[in-house]
């Protein structure tokens, strides 16, 4: 008899918690353990991203939003690598009070992909997002935006969980954006595992557009 996947129980309720207001609650009420909950199920996906950013987006001054920040494991890996202006988003307060911690950002908002987000046209050279395109978060009329805050010629990074990326029209939905012209597809990556001791079950595609 197979054993059952372990499981990370923070995660599995951040799925169903149900719209805005109450997954943002979910998120804060997470915030304290959510590093530890994650490092020890084996979380790979910031550093993935933060080295498929890096194949494409030069470090320089240009801003990066790192759009779902959380508590910042991805802007820490871009500042690993030398990326210094870092503007992060969530939908948590609690979890951003966490990312501020780290230093790394030169400011912490707290805005909710699929709304409008509070910056002028092309602000960003690179947008990061990861694990934000996933069962009951952020939702693929996300990109439109994404691409609005994002300089032409530059980039966006992410991640789409593959079930949501056939079953919720974001395959659909990327394929349409890049044939309007409006978003270049430089990288997709092969199905792999966020994680590589719990959740092992779940699988998702790293994404490079270059924005035009």
């Amino acid at each position: 008899m197979s054993k059952k996947p372990a499981e990370i129980p923070a995660l599995s309720a951040a799925y169903v918690a149900g719209g805005r207001n109450a997954l943002a609650s979910h998120y804060d009420d997470w915030a304290a353990t959510y590093d530890q909950d994650n490092a020890a199920g084996g979380f790979r996906l910031p550093i993935l991203a933060a080295a498929l950013l890096a194949r494409y987006v030069p470090v320089d001054d240009r801003p990066i939003l790192d759009a779902g920040c959380g508590t910042g494991l991805a802007g820490d890996n871009l500042a690993i690598l030398g990326y210094r202006n870092l503007v992060g988003i969530d939908l948590s307060p609690a979890m951003l009070a966490q990312a501020a911690k780290l230093g790394l950002y030169g400011r912490l908002a707290v805005m909710a992909l699929g709304e409008p987000l509070a910056f002028p046209d092309e602000t960003f050279g690179a947008v990061i997002a990861t694990g934000v395109f996933t069962e009951g978060h952020a939702p693929h009329a996300s990109f439109d935006e994404l691409i609005r805050v994002t300089a032409k010629g530059g980039y966006l990074v992410f991640n789409v969980r593959e079930e949501v990326y056939e079953e919720q029209g974001f395959r659909q939905r990327q394929e349409a954006m890049e044939a309007e012209g409006r978003w270049r597809l430089r990288e997709r990556s092969d199905r792999f595992r966020p994680f590589t001791v719990a959740e092992t079950h779940l699988v998702a595609r790293l994404f490079a557009y270059e924005v035009l």
